[in-house]
């Protein structure tokens, strides 16, 4: 389909990044003028409501007359068919793993005209009629205004200012520089280029928004990959924040040059109305915005009312821009950034006005971008020789301004790169910039196909190396960290991870369990990391409420973390505590757990198991942590009511149960408990449970291998807790599944107030791997599942221990390398001289090497 187009209007410089005011009802006119020959000045025939059809917008059913003649069928069906064609390519695009926005543009080029109009001509012009351009591309602008406003109510626009130095040097230097070298470029070699790119100042108006890095474009693209809450995410995004204001500056600046064409009073008018706007958002809109916030309860909700004045103040302020010649765009942005992020507030107008734009509106105003693009343009290789070459030098300044900085402020080569491909991601705010120049004659059909498809290409490119160079985990899964391989009097340090008040009895205990009343006792570390789900925000932030100096930041602390820091200062040096809080969304909340103990070298992760069904979201990230954890990691289920014990911690008792079949796994339960019962109000049981079957049928080398490791263990910790009267340990014989299910069931019978066992099955176990189907909890294995199933009436806690190994074939002595002072662990350890179940236990390390390499 051919559109002529009008003489091209005087020059216009609306062409910019945030500037869409007029690009849709431009288009419009322009084309909807063009399209009927009979216009002449008068009202075009489409606008005539003389005629009867005209004067409504839907049909009385397809038996009375054609729907697809009237507007709200006709735009209802658009919707559906760009959405629809969008949700394909982006099914056929998952493996790539390919981001929306690539997804969305691809599908209003397929049902543009040089694709659908060609393949089914009369499908396509009874689809998407000439007459109907103006209201697709008002509302597609609609759309567009309220997904701006969304995005940044989610903006934190304080983060560029918290993240440090090295986020604004590496977000002014990916700006300035390129900036800087194309106009320098464009004024030192325009008069060697003939062809259509340097008509006018072409290069000048693209060289400040084909450089910038959009913070919208950046947030959305990082949360698709799940690397908000990554080390690199934050700093693209606090870099991409200081954007903004050049951003900013340059929509002020061009439309001030656009109102200049009528004198330069008119400028300036122009940018005292701007000045003028941003004074009353911020003076009057943000105060006003930080008083309902403080009307809401905690707890309470935004109410209707307030919602919707606040809608109708951006639908104002929109007005107000188009009136003072300003883009539209600058009054649902400048509201956004001062609307106080998250909830109550943000969270509410996110949910509220979120999801119509972005599914509803949006997708009409892709449609009316593929609709100009020409194919033939993106198919020859002679087109993409100079808008190409321009686009490419482009890129490779963007990523040398962005990598110097990040190496100067000592980034890895590697960390850098990845870095400067995210500076470099492109999207909706892009493609609305060249869809504003291509309807403002800057740009003709064939520099705005390429252009268009230059995102696709950068992007396309940008997301798939991140995804494959960047490990947003930051440390390598390989050896061994756990509790086992700690040297008996190393520090302990635990990783405790909350997402609400409820489990925090249940985690101090374990806590108070872990922490020795030996002296000297080994120190114990813990690292409290409350879980809070991004809602309502774009910018995931992981906080650190003290510094290395121990004073407590009390910054977003709360009665959470006050309950740890209460408990260290009652332990009186014998635990420290480091409180941390991440904000992030909770599909990648694991990124922040796996990282932080990756970067702290915890022993063991531990975190409460949502057996609830509220917190499923959080369930469904299990996985991922058993996963990727660069350690131990602890399951604690809370069975029944818990009774806090900690008000006198001297007075401490906590009666544990252990049930051992072998396995690495059960190993690392058994030296957790190990370390347990050097507290004095400890008592252990260990329930060694035999399977002769098991045994019998040992048919691989790994299963000799298995049993000889774990005899060796079983022997260590008997010699070491030989006169603990406190450690009881006995054999139980199994035949058959339905014996051991017994064993299990009633072993939570045994008045424990917590049980540890491992996660895995283990090599000797009868418990068939089939069992795990009718689990309903399988992230707990199934003798986790067994104890904590909902036909369980118990009240005990369960602790589920998986150890992180990569292989586990080597001898016991291989990852045990360390002696242990033999006098010294029998020291700390009373003398009772007791036998415990016909088992004799000696003095003797746990840890103790082999003789050929004490």
């Amino acid at each position: 389909m051919h559109v002529d187009r009008l003489p091209p209007p005087p020059y216009n410089s609306a062409a910019l990044g945030f500037t869409v005011a007029d690009s849709g009802l431009m288009a419009g006119n322009k084309t909807l003028m063009a399209a009927d020959s009979s216009f002449n000045g008068g009202t075009p025939p489409c606008l005539n409501w003389s005629e009867g059809q005209n004067t409504r917008s839907y049909s009385f059913g397809v038996f009375l007359e054609n729907p697809l003649s009237f507007t709200f069928p006709v735009i209802m069906l658009e919707i559906v068919l760009v959405t629809f064609t969008s949700r394909i390519v982006f099914f056929l695009l998952r493996p790539l793993h390919q981001p929306r926005i690539v997804c969305d543009i691809l599908a209003g080029i397929l049902v543009g005209p040089e694709i659908l109009g060609n393949i089914f001509p009369a499908f396509y012009n009874e689809v998407f009629p000439v007459k109907e351009i103006m209201t697709r591309s008002t509302l597609g602008v609609f759309g567009l205004l309220f997904y701006i406003f969304v995005i940044s109510v989610k903006t934190d626009s304080r983060i560029d200012f918290r993240s440090g130095g090295k986020s604004i040097f590496i977000g002014v230097a990916s700006i300035v520089v390129p900036v800087s070298v194309i106009t320098a470029g464009y004024f030192a070699f325009r008069s060697r280029i003939t062809t259509g790119i340097t008509s006018g100042k072409l290069l000048v108006f693209l060289a400040t928004p084909i450089s910038m890095t959009n913070y919208i474009v950046v947030a959305d693209i990082l949360s698709e990959l799940q690397l908000l809450n990554s080390e690199l995410g934050r700093l693209a995004m606090s870099a991409a924040v200081v954007n903004v204001p050049f951003g900013m500056s340059y929509v002020a600046l061009m439309s001030a040059t656009r109102q200049s064409q009528g004198g330069l009073d008119k400028a300036l008018l122009s940018l005292a109305s701007f000045a003028a706007m941003v004074v009353v958002i911020l003076l009057v809109f943000r105060r006003w915005m930080n008083w309902i916030v403080r009307q809401i309860p905690r707890g309470g909700a935004v109410s209707g009312g307030q919602l919707y004045s606040i809608v109708l103040c951006v639908m104002a302020a929109v007005l107000v821009c188009d009136a003072f010649g300003m883009s539209i765009v600058m009054g649902p942005l400048l509201m956004g950034l001062v609307v106080p992020e998250g909830p109550p507030l943000g969270a509410a107008l996110l949910e509220r006005i979120g999801e119509i734009s972005n599914e509803v509106l949006l997708p009409l105003l892709f449609a009316l971008a593929g609709s100009f693009i020409k194919t033939e343009a993106v198919a020859s290789w002679r087109s993409w020789s100079e808008m190409g070459g321009f686009v490419v030098i482009a890129f490779g300044l963007k990523m040398a301004a962005t990598m110097a900085p990040a190496i100067y402020c000592r980034a890895t080569v590697r960390d850098a790169f990845i870095l400067g491909l995210i500076m470099n991601l492109r999207g909706l705010v892009e493609l609305i910039l060249f869809l504003n120049m291509r309807n403002a004659s800057l740009l003709n059909d064939e520099n705005y196909s390429l252009l268009v498809f230059s995102i696709l290409i950068t992007t396309s490119i940008s997301t798939t190396l991140v995804r494959w160079l960047y490990n947003p985990m930051g440390h390598q899964l390989v050896g061994r960290r756990g509790v086992q391989h700690l040297n008996p009097t190393a520090e302990l340090r635990i990783l405790a991870c909350v997402r609400s008040e409820e489990p925090i009895p249940a985690i101090i205990n374990l806590l108070e369990a872990s922490s020795s009343s030996e002296q000297p006792s080994p120190p114990l570390c813990v690292y409290v990391l409350h879980l809070v789900e991004l809602i309502g925000r774009s910018n995931s932030t992981l906080i650190a409420h003290k510094n290395r100096k121990g004073f407590v930041n009390p910054s977003h602390m709360d009665r959470l973390h006050n309950a740890f820091i209460n408990y260290e200062q009652d332990k009186k040096g014998a635990v420290v505590v480091q409180p941390f809080t991440s904000v992030s969304p909770v599909k990648t909340m694991h990124q922040d757990i796996c990282s932080l103990a990756g970067e702290k070298n915890a022993a063991i992760v531990i975190f409460p198991f949502p057996a609830n069904s509220a917190d499923h979201a959080f369930r469904c990230s299990i996985p991922d942590i058993l996963r990727q954890a660069p350690c131990t990691v602890g399951q604690l289920v809370q069975m029944g009511a818990l009774v806090p014990v900690l008000s006198a911690p001297v007075n401490f008792r906590h009666h544990v149960g252990l049930l051992f079949w072998g396995g690495p796994d059960d190993r690392e339960a058994l030296a957790y408990a190990a370390r347990m019962v050097r507290h004095a109000g400890v008592s252990l049981k260990v329930t060694r449970i035999i399977s002769p079957t098991a045994a019998d049928d040992g048919e691989a080398q790994l299963d000799g291998k298995e049993a000889q490791e774990d005899s060796d263990f079983i022997e260590a910790f008997q010699r070491e807790n030989e006169e603990n009267e406190r450690v009881l340990m006995d054999e139980l014989a199994v035949d058959d599944v339905e014996h051991t299910i017994a064993v299990v069931r009633n072993f939570g019978r045994g008045g424990y107030d917590l049980v540890v066992i491992g996660r895995r099955r283990a090599w000797n176990s009868l418990l068939d791997e089939g069992l795990e189907e009718w689990s309903e909890f399988r992230e707990l294995g199934i003798v986790g599942d067994m104890l904590a199933s909902s036909e369980a009436e118990y009240s005990f806690s369960i602790l589920v221990v998986q150890h992180r190994s990569a292989t586990w074939t080597e001898s016991l002595s291989s990852h045990m390398p360390w002696n242990c002072d033999l006098q010294a662990a029998a020291a700390l350890t009373p003398s009772h001289g007791a036998t415990i179940s016909a088992l004799k236990i000696a003095s003797v390390s746990i840890l103790m090497p082999p003789a050929s390499q004490a």
